[in-house]
């Protein structure tokens, strides 16, 4: 029920900052939604009522778009606010897990001496000094837009 609340909150605080937010199924079949989609992955851009976002996908014409009933407005309930709380404390954590994770991917990148990836065949490829150098970059530009962008 709390996921449901969260991803119901996230979708509706998304369209209200005209943002566009990408959905997709993950390797166990849950479908995530996200701002940016792994790579690799065929994602949809959902867009939200009231939206001027632009209709394109990470892939040609996989397009959808995802109709949210309109809820009666009024003044908001104790439970609404209950509601409220819980998402803020669950998108909180997810945020603290995010920058931990950006955290020690970077450690590691700047720490590791022969860093590669794994090939088609799992066979190890080593990285260059200027691909280690631009991962490097990559991963203190990701850890600097996700643990100091405010929440």
């Amino acid at each position: 029920m709390k996921r449901l609340l969260l991803c119901a909150a996230l979708i509706a605080w998304s369209g209200m900052a005209s943002a566009v937010v990408y959905k997709w199924v993950d390797a166990q079949g849950k479908v995530q939604y996200g701002d940016r989609p792994p790579d690799g992955v065929r994602a949809e851009v959902v867009e939200m009522p009231g939206s001027h976002a632009a209709r394109t996908a990470t892939e040609p014409s996989s397009t959808a778009t995802a109709q949210t009933p309109k809820a009666a407005p009024g003044p908001p309930t104790t439970e609404d606010n209950e509601a409220r709380k819980a998402v803020d404390a669950d998108v909180a954590q997810s945020k603290e897990k995010e920058c931990a994770d950006a955290q020690d991917r970077y450690k590691k990148l700047i720490e590791g001496r022969r860093l590669y990836k794994a090939g088609t065949d799992g066979e190890r490829q080593y990285l260059t000094s200027e691909e280690i150098d631009a991962e490097r970059l990559n991963a203190k530009h990701e850890v600097d837009s996700i643990c100091n962008s405010p929440t």
